[in-house]
């Protein structure tokens, strides 16, 4: 099973001068975004942080996103992601849940960072490209300073990675763990069923990295692809940027979809590099897809997944879209996963029952 920091290390050796990342003006080749990761990593070693302690992240999207994410991979290195649109009191049972003691956190967030603080005993909150809430430290300026080899260090298939809260159909926000191997098959799993990138594909991501759009970035590392990031989801912004980075992919949740089609500015935008609009995490409106279906044809896919699944569970392809009797469904089985209806009890349901979703890598008994 490939570890998901070793897909880093193949994806930058192999494609090191092509363009990984755009953001803004800004560009970073392959290597540049493995270095920089690498300089972080070291950079988080340096202070005492090892492998397996918990370091939340306060960030939003931007240039420096993708080489934090990795760096975490590369220094073993636990993430916990938190999302700036949640409440202080959200954080904090985040950072308690997870004995998370360190926080990385963007400058704009100095002030949550500092009230995290005062309410978390022992944590401490370093800055990001700004001053840190503890000690005024910048974790960018540190790392210009450290060394840009990987720290190669002794890691394993189950070592965590990731402990990612998500509210699920529950409601209530829960953490979901993921490991180097789990995180490297999310990569796999979008590959196998949803995604084929080629080296000139570029894949727009205006929503939070730190969630589904942000799965997608290994797989189009690996193929040698680029990921444009935009710092939030604005319909114009967004389709101008379709337009000037030559976009073929882009993943929206329904409500970002309305919002391009309700905004007005589709009439006037140039989407002709677009290839592909995945889809996904809730329901879709039926008279939505259609006027999106009519406008841009039919170059949609959905995907049906969960956090811990991992990912992709069932898909609806861009074939699939042109069969009405499909449109209301969630798709066909991903070809690497078991899915059936069952009882609580473990029992399969019969055609036309109500039944609870189980899904399993290996045969279901």
């Amino acid at each position: 099973m490939v570890l998901a920091v070793d897909m880093v290390r193949r994806g930058a050796e192999r494609f090191a001068d092509r363009t990984a990342v755009r953001f803004g003006d800004d560009v970073l080749t392959f290597r540049q975004t493995y270095e920089a990761a690498s300089r972080l990593a070291n950079s988080l070693l340096r202070r005492g942080i090892g492998q397996g302690d918990r370091v939340a992240l306060l960030v939003g999207n931007g240039l420096w996103s993708v080489s934090l994410d990795f760096a975490c991979l590369e220094a073993g290195i636990v993430r916990v992601p938190l999302n700036a649109r949640l409440s202080v009191n959200e954080h904090e049972r985040m950072l308690v849940e997870t004995d998370a003691r360190w926080l990385v956190h963007a400058p704009e967030l100095e002030e949550t960072a500092t009230m995290l603080c005062t309410r978390v005993p022992g944590l401490f909150a370093i800055g990001l490209g700004g001053p840190g809430a503890s000690d005024g430290s910048d974790l960018l300026a540190d790392a210009a300073g450290a060394p840009s080899s990987d720290p190669h260090l002794d890691i394993s298939a189950n070592d965590r990675v990731l402990l990612l809260y998500t509210s699920g159909t529950t409601g209530t926000l829960k953490a979901v763990t993921h490991t180097q191997a789990t995180y490297g098959a999310i990569a796999t799993n979008i590959l196998t069923n949803l995604l084929d990138p080629s080296r000139e594909s570029v894949m727009l991501h205006a929503a939070s990295l730190i969630h589904a759009s942000g799965t997608f970035v290994l797989p189009y590392w690996l193929r040698g692809a680029t990921t444009a990031i935009l710092p939030r989801f604005e319909p114009q912004e967004f389709l101008d940027a379709i337009a000037r980075y030559h976009v073929t992919e882009v993943n929206l949740v329904p409500t970002m979809l309305g919002m391009l089609f309700a905004s007005g500015a589709v009439e006037d935008a140039d989407v002709s590099s677009l290839r592909t609009v995945i889809y996904g995490a809730s329901p879709m409106p039926r008279p939505v897809l259609d006027q999106a279906m009519a406008a841009w044809g039919p170059i949609f896919a959905q995907y049906y997944g969960q956090t811990e699944a991992p990912l992709c569970i069932s898909v609806l392809d861009q074939a699939d879209h042109l069969d009405e009797e499909l449109l209301g469904s969630c798709g066909y089985p991903a070809v690497d996963a078991e899915v059936r209806l069952g009882t609580e009890e473990g029992e399969p349901v019969g055609p036309g029952e109500i039944g609870e979703i189980q899904v399993g890598v290996a045969p279901l008994e």
